[in-house]
């Protein structure tokens, strides 16, 4: 049992507790002393990084297993199978069976059929964590974009509550935050049905299991979770002609889609941009990162891995992640009603990208 229980000067301040969260100071194991000011942060995070934050769900699981004292980069295997739907580029995640090889962490999807607050406190006082939604609406981090403006759900982990003092702080985007008051109340307690998701879809995480491997086991275990996800993979870089790979066909359903920009503008610009070139691009970033964790394992333990091409498709991944960059940065100018020239970022991500699975797939030893 993790809860801690405060103290707050005896039944005279009972009636400063905030409901419904109980008086106990709760924390996810490990977060006990957790602050905004220690907590631990990702090179994955770094501001330098073309596409940090990710995506809100990789986000938490990046700053998760950071804050456990595990190491994020080995699970980044999964940017190497991810696909364009159709509509969208597929939004990356973890596979909830590679967090379980890696780290010991078992994820599963979570029943609330209490009020929110209820199972925050529960989850909480054992020491687990929880992935929630939320309306961001609520969130003070994502202000200027979200909070008090717009209403979007997103994913947080709630880390440590102090309900007496009416304070949460929280995993979201790149970093840790601090929920106070009426935004924390809105956001997990009893105002949660008046915001974007009334009914939240929740995850449990449970860390009875955690493991910290040896630096060698947990890189084969990842190269061989990478193996996993190569072969997973749809064609790219595979030479197979009979079916484009995920880039081209991106590229290709983006080209058809200017027209529609140009005609609906901004607001209907950020959430397209959002659903295929910020999703493409940064799950190129993370195939980089991915990239340069393997190599380096490669150097400094005996295999059959090929450091020299996982720095080459390291290298190719990262041109991809900067060319989606770009392209996003021109098909604004679509959206604002110019006439942008959007051929060579296109292809400089289809080249990238390419090339990028292609080096992968030779260096683990599975090109044809």
């Amino acid at each position: 049992m993790t809860a801690v229980t405060v103290n707050h000067g005896g039944p005279a301040d009972t009636a400063s507790v905030r409901e419904p969260f109980g008086h106990e100071v709760l924390a996810v194991r490990g977060c006990e002393s957790l602050t905004v000011a220690n907590a631990p942060r990702s090179v994955l995070h770094d501001p330098a990084e073309p596409w940090s934050p990710t995506n809100c769900y990789m986000d938490v699981w990046i700053g998760l297993t950071a804050t456990l004292g595990l190491d994020p980069l080995p699970m980044l295997g999964a940017a190497f199978s991810a696909d364009f739907l159709g509509d969208q580029w597929e939004f990356l995640k973890p596979r909830q069976e590679d967090l379980e090889t890696l780290y010991g962490l078992t994820v599963g999807e979570y029943d609330t059929w209490r009020p929110l607050a209820e199972h925050v406190q529960l989850v909480m006082s054992r020491g687990d964590a929880l992935i929630v939604e939320v309306d961001a609406y609520h969130l003070p981090d994502t202000e200027g974009v979200s909070y008090g403006r717009a209403h979007t759900k997103t994913s947080i982990v709630p880390l440590r509550l102090d309900p007496v003092a009416g304070e949460l702080v929280y995993l979201h985007n790149d970093g840790v935050h601090v929920l106070h008051g009426e935004d924390l109340d809105n956001a997990l307690g009893t105002g949660v049905g008046s915001g974007r998701v009334p009914y939240p879809y929740v995850e449990l995480v449970r860390l009875d299991g955690i493991r910290s491997l040896a630096p060698e086991a947990l890189w084969q275990r990842a190269v061989e979770i990478a193996r996993g996800h190569v072969r997973r993979a749809p064609d790219a870089g595979a030479g197979n002609s009979a079916r484009p790979d995920p880039a081209d066909r991106l590229v290709a359903a983006i080209r058809e889609h200017v027209p529609v920009l140009a005609e609906r503008g901004m607001e209907y610009f950020h959430q397209y941009s959002f659903a295929t070139t910020r999703q493409a691009g940064l799950t190129s970033g993370l195939a980089a990162h991915a990239c340069r964790y393997l190599s380096r394992g490669a150097q400094e333990w005996p295999s059959d891995v090929d450091a020299e091409q996982l720095i080459e498709a390291a290298e190719q991944f990262d041109a991809a992640a900067g060319a989606a960059k770009a392209l996003q940065f021109k098909l604004a100018r679509a959206a604002s009603g110019r006439t942008p020239r959007i051929d060579s970022s296109a292809e400089a991500f289809v080249a990238g990208h390419t090339a990028g699975m292609r080096a992968v797939r030779e260096a683990l030893g599975l090109g044809e």
